[in-house]
């Protein structure tokens, strides 16, 4: 008789096994697409640079421009794809919904995991880069650093959750969530710092929790970077804290349609 698995190895194994399927679905004939993911930060960077300049005082005081930017880009554009990608691996794994081992958490789960290993490793080669052209390439505080990507990745993951439920069957809020993306890029202080705004204009944007995330994350990485007043890790953990029961509620309650449709 076969041994019986434990229901946490079985999981575990459900999980590995989406993990492989996405990643074949990503790499295999898609090496364009896997070197696009290095390319877009980079030429984001390489084109602002051409026109404020390598090392633009304009903004900054004592901070190479090109580390300002790739450490506020590749935070921003990893939360940005865990909200806006995992609400497609419903549909991409929805014929594996026959499995009852398999469940539409387990599919969000595996594109999450993907994401986030894959940024990771588009993020140390970028930073390698500017290492080898010389700027600054490690964080001074990689502890703190550590704490504000996790809850960068909580709030990412959760929206993710929650925009599964929102726009399942839903196309047309699909192309809402897309197109908030874009001045929220901008409102995030990813291109340019927001120290010299005027006090009741940063008032407003700092209502933005991705913001505090990503004023974090170049103070905890520059070392003569200084955050502007008001920036609090409190704020986007309380963010994510509510974003993750709202998400988790919303799933348990629709959790049937997405099998019942799959």
């Amino acid at each position: 008789m076969p041994r019986r698995r434990a229901p946490l190895q079985i999981q575990r194994a459900v999980l590995f096994a989406l993990v492989v399927r996405e990643l074949r679905s990503r790499v295999e004939g898609r090496w364009l697409g896997l070197l696009w993911m290095l390319f877009e930060p980079l030429a984001h960077m390489l084109v602002i640079i051409g026109v404020l300049g390598a090392r633009s005082n304009l903004f900054l005081v004592n901070v190479d421009y090109p580390v300002f930017l790739i450490t506020g880009m590749l935070p921003f554009f990893l939360f940005r794809n865990l909200a806006t990608k995992l609400p497609s691996s419903i549909s991409a794994n929805k014929s594996l919904f026959a499995y009852r081992q398999v469940l539409p958490i387990d599919a969000l789960a595996a594109r999450a995991i993907v994401e986030i290993g894959l940024y990771t490793a588009v993020y140390i080669v970028a930073l390698a880069l500017l290492g080898w052209m010389g700027y600054h390439a490690t964080p001074h505080a990689p502890i703190e650093l550590l704490a504000v990507s996790l809850v960068l990745l909580s709030l990412g993951t959760g929206l993710g959750l929650l925009f599964s439920v929102l726009t399942h069957q839903r196309p047309k809020i699909t192309t809402i969530i897309g197109l908030i993306f874009y001045p929220l890029y901008f409102l995030s202080g990813v291109i340019f710092p927001l120290h010299n705004l005027a006090p009741n204009v940063r008032n407003w944007l700092l209502l933005n929790p991705v913001l505090h995330l990503v004023e974090l994350s170049r103070l905890h990485f520059i070392p003569n970077y200084t955050a502007v007043a008001g920036v609090s890790l409190l704020y986007p953990a309380a963010w994510a804290l509510v974003v993750a029961a709202l998400s988790l509620s919303l799933y348990r309650v629709y959790r049937f349609r997405f099998l019942s449709l799959g």
